[in-house]
Formats: structure tokens, sequence, C-alpha cells
């Protein structure tokens, strides 16, 4: 499962708090509210965390600069 794919089946609460965590620098914190609150069994591993955060930030950039 891709990033993007992995984002999309997030709740939207958590992908708020998961983005909030990301943007005050909190990077582990976000990593362990996805793996404690996404509902995956399993939950995702801590690699899926960290490529999710390189993806939200490269989204989030782009956004920002369009």
């Amino acid at each position: 499962m891709t990033s993007e794919e992995l984002w999309q089946t997030l709740p939207e609460d958590l992908r708020e708090e998961f983005d909030a965590l990301a943007g005050r620098g909190s990077h582990i914190r976000a990593i362990f509210v996805l793996r404690e609150k996404s509902g995956r069994t399993p939950p995702p591993t801590i690699h899926d965390g960290v490529a999710l955060l390189d993806h939200r930030a490269r989204v989030l950039n782009e956004r920002d600069q369009a």
C-alpha cells in the first residue's frame, strides 16, 4: 500500500491530528498516534509512518507553492 493509499484509508480526524502534530515538529508523536488510532490490524509500521510524514510534507509543500 502506498503512502497516498494509506492516507486515504485514515479517518478524517486522524489525518488532521497527524498533520497538526507533524506541523509542530512532533514527528515521533505523529507516528505513535497513527499506529495507535488507525484502527488497522496490524497497525501501520514505523516505516509506514515515516513514509507518510515524507508524503505529507511533499503534498503540503506543493500545495503551499501553488
